[in-house]
């Protein structure tokens, strides 16, 4: 039987796979993801985001990590220069989406559909940046990088 973390952790995945391909054609999951990463950060922090409740961290732990190649992170993308690029990289690409989308010139679901498709696309090329690494170095590859979880760390 699961306990409240499995099921969480399950919960995530089917939020995750659900986001990165109805997405597209659900903005709105972009939003409940982004909701829910709130609630969850705002209930735990960093240690409880990364290590159980991150619907991409239970992505590669339940999936990815049958096929990963379980060798280690080279140490450029460990280190602390290579997440800041990653974080001014992500922050930079949003902030231009927002820019163009102007979700504030926009009401009610309109607003929100704009806000969910820029988290729908930073989560599918951020997975699909994340996927190749973890199958050629292990499953948690992208972890190491992941901008959100480092700037977490602060």
């Amino acid at each position: 039987m699961l306990g409240l973390r499995g099921l969480v952790r399950f919960a995530s995945l089917v939020l995750f796979v659900a986001m990165i391909s109805l997405g597209f054609w659900y903005p709105l999951l972009g939003v409940l993801v982004m909701g829910y990463m709130l609630l969850v950060l705002l209930a735990g922090g960093r240690r409880r985001w990364c290590s159980a409740y991150c619907p991409r961290g239970s992505f590669y732990d339940l999936v990815v990590s049958r096929f990963s190649g379980r060798r280690p992170l080279p140490r450029l993308l460990r280190n602390g220069l290579t997440w800041k690029a990653l974080l001014l990289l992500l922050l930079t690409a949003m902030g231009l989406q927002l820019l163009w989308a102007r979700p504030w010139e926009m009401e009610g679901l309109k607003a929100l559909s704009a806000l969910g498709r820029i988290f729908y696309r930073a989560c599918l090329v951020s997975t699909a940046v994340g996927v190749p690494l973890a199958l050629l170095f292990n499953h948690r590859a992208w972890c190491a990088t992941c901008p959100i979880g480092n700037l977490l760390r602060l």
